[in-house]
């Protein structure tokens, strides 16, 4: 081809031609111009391509991810909830008209419970991975802005949990420092330690430490579940938009 071209270049300047050579000459920039942008325009047509494959990609992990997430949550969410209900049935006792300190008394050493739940792990690759490579840019202003709402207020609700997680771990240790518990067969002290711990009790003390571990599992509990509920129902949200998206 370069050939060919030369070879009419070669033959306009021997006839003398050179206008009609100024003319195959501009042709010929023109075409290699055309030839240029074709080239440039098929590079970025590949180039729109990996990257809606890779975005694609992305999001069907994150689909994944989310899908994942609701198991987990339906599978804790109605424990919580029990436990919820459990701590306020214990504090409904004591509160009550016929509340005595046997009542206190049988509910702390044989019936509540100070164990607290670890906070679920969420599968967040797919999520940190379209941050971090940029490509949540690239989505739809709707759907990426969905994403990054949810995501960010799941990260808040999670860190309040935390706190609030450390405050009754710090309860429930000042309580061991003084009492003993027999709710649970993880906490096996034995008879002897017990009738010991629980020979002469402090009763004022004693029920203030109760209203206020409770209360703070209370929290604890009504937090947590407010944060699985909310991602729960967010998860499902964006994989509808997700289905919606990818389809």
């Amino acid at each position: 081809m370069i050939k060919f071209f030369r070879k009419i270049r070669q033959q306009l300047l021997e006839e003398n031609k050179f206008s009609k050579y100024l003319m195959y000459a501009i042709g010929e920039i023109v075409l290699v111009v055309i030839g240029i942008l074709i080239a440039l325009s098929i590079n970025t047509w590949n180039e729109d391509r990996k990257t809606d494959i890779r975005i694609r990609d992305s999001l069907v992990a994150l689909r994944n991810d989310l899908v994942q997430d609701t198991l987990q949550i339906s599978e804790r969410l109605p424990y919580i909830r029990e436990q919820f209900l459990y701590n306020e049935s214990l504090r409904s006792r004591v509160a009550g008209p016929g509340a005595t300190v046997d009542t206190l008394l049988q509910i702390m050493r044989f019936e509540y419970n100070p164990n607290w739940i670890v906070q679920l792990r969420y599968n967040t690759n797919a999520y940190n991975s379209l941050n971090q490579t940029g490509l949540i840019e690239n989505l739809p202003d709707s759907l990426g802005r969905s994403i990054k709402e949810f995501y960010n207020e799941k990260a808040t609700r999670m860190d309040r949990v935390e706190k609030t997680t450390g405050d009754y771990q710090g309860k429930v240790t000042t309580y061991v420092n003084t009492y003993t518990f027999g709710a649970t067969e993880i906490h096996d002290q034995g008879p002897l330690i017990d009738s010991l711990v629980w020979n002469k009790v402090d009763y004022a003390h004693l029920a203030a430490t109760f209203q206020g571990i409770s209360n703070f599992k209370r929290i604890l509990f009504m937090e947590t579940r407010k944060e699985l509920e909310l991602s729960l129902e967010g998860s499902r949200e964006i994989i509808v938009q997700l289905d919606r998206y990818l389809r």
